[in-house]
């Protein structure tokens, strides 16, 4: 009995000691893969935030490289530049207002210069530079080609002062070659962009900062007495890789969690710092939670090895067997990222925040329209050599669009290139003579033409000019697979309006996509259209159409509203209509008919409608935008009919404005009960109850705003469902990075922009 008890010990310890030790190995696994999984996690959060700061920080850039480069298309302003002449009129009154509310509207920017040829003929300065700084950032401007802006040097104020400013200017310079004609620039003040975009709260674990591409620290969040280690910055910015992760030590000892990341353009820095220990906090909890877990699994383990050894220990060398076998065994754990679905769709948004406006003419087109002929060159000159000794004769210019016509005869491209240049002779025959013509080829499917009266008056009536672009349409639709479209300035005998006429002609071929019929505009045509925005009823007749589902009146509603459109300037049309695809675009995506989307969709919208030159390409791209949208309504249309959970949709939002709406109050209505609600709204929508409801309730406050801005944050937040203004605030932030009266402010400028 002795030794079948012994025997019997030996094997309940032997199943206990097995039993405990893969328990120990299956808990510390699980703490080492929770403890991965947390430090993954905080990284995860704080590289997004990173790349929305990023984002932000980027469209303070592109909003202020916007300025510049309205401020130097201005003819006014260039006029400035080019002469030195700052006399004043209406007009440059006019546009140096514009330019000095932009620098009063927007508090960061301190100071805003217009450079000559030779040094900064005017300018508005908030924070004054000293004369030597002055000509320095004059130097670096005109030094510096367009993909340089911005750029960060140390100035010195009228004070003496030494301080570090961000500078971004716009000139012609698109390479290195390209002569410089002047420019805009404008300096940001960094301590208050950083109150933009941090805030001067000192509240929170996490601190952000953004440094320069040597490492130094040019913004941050929270107080700025309390900086960053310089040490780890150095280590940083002097790193090969461009986006990471580390634990730093500081002084102190305390150890820091820091996530950095360096931009695509410019090569600033973004980093965060979070303290270690509280970053992983969590992990202390599941150490104590895996240390009373595996206790009980060991004794559990116990019982059960002395329950097996009491009863099956005769069989004990089939169970040491077994054991052996089991002894060699090794447990594998899966890892992995749970974020790689965000990850990429952030990408996909940087990606899109990083496109660049294209130039509208190279550099070689401008010289071409500033050259003055010489007689004897041999070098291209815009003008065309006058007989009129007076030198008064009239001259205008005409850009010309060369598109493929879509059938498949089409001439070769060496036939094509001949035909091209041979224009301006058959200008002059089709002018009998009365004309001079000089032309310019940017492009194999473009060109500029100047044409001149060979003696003053020999145009004669305006009429006749018109005939014969006509005659010239004509004679281009004849070429084998090819269609045109002609921009004509108006006349002018001023040789100084070249550049500014061929402005105009190049902006009147924007009104080709609005007009079906006109192949041939005229900027005297476009001068007197209506410059203020287009009725939002102009839209909202598509709109209705699109909600009624009633598709076969899209073609007409489509027709009708670029025609109204065709009486409106080209830039408030386009704005018009990119607020009409951005909601056709929000509602096929998710069916919410009255929800806003972001304003870089906006942009991305505006862009490629400036680009479309069709009448016909534009009609069919909005005909194809409602069609998506109401295929998407129908959809939603035909699930409602089928499921509770869409009952429930629609109930939350006809009623999310109804501060007692419940998870159970709701359930309560539609007889089920709240978790299968729960669930059926979170596999519907993708949203839990309460984050949907937020959902619907801050898209309906994100109307108001727009809707009503007279109404103040607690009114919008108690006509959206919340009791508190505070509460409605933080969720509001949360889920747009900006408070209510931020997000109203930017939409308001936005539109006066």
């Amino acid at each position: 009995m002795r030794g079948e008890r012994q025997l019997k010990f030996r094997f309940f310890m032997s199943l206990t000691l097995i039993s405990a030790c893969s328990v120990l190995v299956l808990a510390s696994a699980l703490f080492f893969w929770f403890r991965e999984k947390t430090v993954d996690h905080v990284n995860q959060v704080n590289e997004s935030v990173l790349l929305n700061t990023e984002t932000v920080f980027t469209k303070y850039m592109d909003m202020v490289q916007n300025y510049t480069m309205d401020f130097y298309r201005n003819p006014n302003i260039n006029t400035v530049m080019q002469s030195g002449d700052n006399n004043w009129s209406n007009q440059l009154y006019s546009a140096l207002s514009q330019m000095r509310g932009t620098i009063t509207v927007n508090a960061f920017l301190e100071n805003a210069y217009i450079m000559g040829q030779d040094g900064p003929a005017l300018m508005f300065e908030n924070n004054p530079l000293s004369p030597s700084a002055k000509r320095e950032l004059f130097e670096l401007v005109r030094d510096s080609e367009i993909k340089q802006s911005p750029f960060v040097w140390n100035a010195t104020l009228n004070s003496g002062e030494r301080e570090k400013l961000m500078t971004l200017f716009y000139n012609d310079r698109a390479f290195g070659s390209s002569e410089y004609h002047g420019a805009i620039a404008m300096t940001v003040n960094l301590r208050k962009l950083q109150e933009n975009i941090f805030g001067s709260s000192g509240d929170g674990d996490t601190r952000y900062a953004i440094l320069d591409a040597g490492g130094l620290l040019l913004m941050q969040s929270g107080l700025p007495g309390v900086s960053f280690d310089e040490a780890m910055l150095r280590h940083i910015a002097s790193g090969t890789s461009k986006a990471g992760t580390l634990i730093w030590k500081d002084g102190s000892g305390a150890r820091k969690l820091v996530a950095y990341r360096q931009a695509q353009h410019g090569g600033l820095w973004f980093l965060s710092e979070t303290s270690y220990k509280n970053s992983v906090r969590d992990i202390a909890n599941a150490l104590k939670l895996m240390i009373g877990l595996s206790l009980a699994l060991i004794a559990a383990a116990a019982a059960a090895a002395a329950f097996v050894s009491h009863r099956m220990y005769k069989p004990i060398g089939t169970l040491f067997g077994n054991i052996r076998s089991l002894s060699g065994d090794r447990l594998a754990f899966a890892k992995g990222g749970g974020f790689d679905e965000a990850n990429r769709e952030l990408e996909r948004i940087a990606g899109e925040f990083g496109e660049l406006k294209r130039e509208k003419e190279d550099s070689a087109l401008l010289r071409w329209l500033t050259s003055p002929y010489r007689s004897g060159d041999q070098l291209p000159s815009a003008l065309p050599p006058l007989q009129d000794s007076s030198g008064s004769a009239a001259f205008c210019v005409a850009v010309l669009q060369l598109n493929h016509a879509g059938t498949d005869n089409e001439m070769p491209d060496e036939e094509k290139i001949e035909k091209i240049k041979s224009l301006p002779q058959l200008t002059e025959r089709l002018f009998d003579g009365k004309a001079a013509c000089r032309g310019f080829f940017p492009h194999p499917d473009a060109a500029v033409l100047i044409v001149s009266e060979t003696e003053s008056g020999s145009f004669g009536d305006y009429g006749l000019i018109r005939e014969r672009w006509e005659q010239l349409d004509e004679e281009l639709r004849s070429w084998s697979g090819t269609a045109c479209s002609i921009g004509v300035s108006r006349l002018s005998a001023d040789t100084g309006q070249l550049k500014q006429l061929y402005d105009e002609a190049n902006d009147s071929l924007q009104y080709r996509k609005l007009r079906s019929s006109a192949a041939v505009i005229y900027a005297d045509d476009t001068i007197h259209l209506n410059g203020s925005p287009m009725p939002d009823s102009s839209l909202e007749a598509v709109l209705q159409i699109v909600r009624n589902r009633e598709q076969e009146l899209i073609p007409g509603a489509i027709e009708r509203l670029l025609a109204a459109a065709g009486s409106y300037r080209a830039g408030q049309a386009t704005i018009a209509l990119s607020r009409l695809a951005l909601e056709l675009d929000k509602i096929g995506d998710t069916g919410l008919a009255n929800g806003i989307a972001r304003h870089s969709d906006f942009l991305v919208h505006y862009q490629r409608i400036w680009r479309i030159s069709d009448y016909a390409e534009l009609g069919a791209w909005l005909e194809q935008l409602c069609l998506n949208a109401c295929e998407k309504l129908n959809e939603l249309n035909t699930v409602q009919t089928r499921s509770a959970a869409d009952e429930a949709i629609a109930y939350i939002r006809k009623h999310y404005n109804d501060p007692t709406l419940s998870l159970n109050g709701l359930a309560d209505k539609l007889a089920i009960s709240p978790p299968y609600l729960s669930r059926m709204i979170t596999e519907a929508t993708g949203s839990s109850f309460p984050d949907f409801v937020h959902l619907v309730r801050l898209e309906h406050a994100r109307a108001l705003l727009i809707s009503d801005p007279e109404l103040d944050i607690r009114e919008i937040a108690e006509k959206s469902g919340y009791s508190s203004s505070t509460y409605f605030t933080t969720l509001f932030k949360k889920r747009y990075g900006v408070t209510p009266s931020k997000w109203r402010l930017n939409h308001i400028l936005q539109q006066n922009d």
